[in-house]
């Protein structure tokens, strides 16, 4: 009695599911070669040879006509199945139904993860072409960027394929295109951690980073990031009417998203402008402040932020999560800056 392979119609459908998915990864990626400079391109084609379907023969194959080569994908794909099932039969003595369902499966999951990763550089291509629009002297490019890591490659590559939510696959898109620009932006443990977030957490975070100030040499150089406790202290609840209160920090920092000690602090004194010179602008809800003091306040006085503040991870992540605006935690933080004989004045983004 023979295996039988998997049903013709579930084969088609999850067949005609990794065309559309492998085709839009395949646009992206190929929109990509004349854009970019090439020390990136040589992070791309690695990162995407390894993580997209048949992503080493796009350049080719899209002058050829890439179409052949999706068909071809799929149905090797299918046939892997389908030997894999004449093998069962013949080296194992099981039940035949069992080892249908099994393969089938089994067969399944393959590709359902390679949809996934498909659809997270498709993300990522993306936006590497969106962020290349200035022209990068190469070979000085090529001293500042280094290959990317071949065991982040592996971690990141059994992540994202676990990802079948947009929003995830939004987020992981936007870690490799930050990894191909800069390797070591982001770390295996962050990568890691990521992976193991649930939606609630998730949510939590992105609730953090809204109502976060950052101090930054760089955008990927974020040296401190914190929600401020407002005169109070986070871990007496300082921070509940903005929706995070004891327990809900307490999640976070089970993550490893935020440090253990919920009212550390940082001096932000380089924030306060001296004249009309602001060192180092405090970020906050993706604008620039600078915080100009006025005639009662003392000229060098320290500025002791406390608060709670992201760890390494937490401020890796900032960089690729999407704020929302939050008015009544902006009058709060505005208020207390003016307290302190500091207004928070919005300058260009630097």
């Amino acid at each position: 009695m023979s295996i039988q392979t998997p049903s013709e119609n579930n084969t088609s459908k999850i067949e005609r599911q990794s065309d559309e998915e492998l085709t839009k990864a395949a646009d992206a990626i190929g929109n990509l070669w004349s854009h970019v400079a090439a020390p990136v391109l040589k992070n791309a084609i690695k990162a995407f040879s390894q993580l997209c379907s048949s992503a080493t023969k796009i350049p080719v194959a899209y002058m050829e006509g890439f179409e052949s080569e999706i068909r071809a994908t799929s149905e090797a794909r299918v046939n892997i199945i389908s030997a894999s099932g004449r093998q069962i039969e013949e080296q194992i003595n099981v039940d035949p139904e069992f080892a249908r369902v099994a393969i089938q499966k089994y067969g399944s999951k393959i590709i359902r993860e390679q949809i996934n990763l498909d659809k997270v550089c498709k993300v990522a291509a993306t936006q590497l072409q969106s962020e290349a629009t200035l022209p990068i002297n190469n070979s000085q490019t090529a001293k500042e960027i280094p290959p990317i890591d071949d065991d982040w490659l592996n971690s990141f590559e059994k992540e994202a394929s676990q990802k079948s939510t947009e929003e995830m696959q939004l987020l992981f898109g936007r870690i490799l295109a930050s990894e191909i620009n800069q390797p070591s932006s982001f770390s295996i443990k962050t990568v890691k951690l990521i992976g193991q977030l649930d939606s609630r957490t998730a949510n939590l975070f992105r609730l953090l980073c809204s109502l976060s100030i950052s101090l930054r040499l760089t955008d990927n150089n974020i040296i401190d990031a914190r929600v401020l406790s407002l005169g109070g202290n986070a871990a007496s609840n300082s921070l509940q009417n903005y929706g995070l209160n004891f327990d809900q920090l307490n999640v976070l920092q089970e993550y490893g998203l935020i440090i253990s000690d919920f009212n550390s602090y940082m001096n932000y004194i380089m924030c306060v402008a001296v004249g009309l010179n602001v060192p180092f602008p405090l970020k906050y809800q993706n604008r620039s402040w600078g915080l100009v003091p006025s005639a009662e306040r003392t000229m060098g006085q320290e500025l002791r932020l406390d608060g709670v503040a992201l760890s390494r991870s937490g401020k890796e992540l900032l960089k690729i999560v999407d704020i929302e605006t939050n008015d009544l935690f902006t009058a709060a933080i505005k208020d207390f800056f003016q307290k302190q004989n500091l207004s928070m004045v919005e300058i260009a983004n630097q």
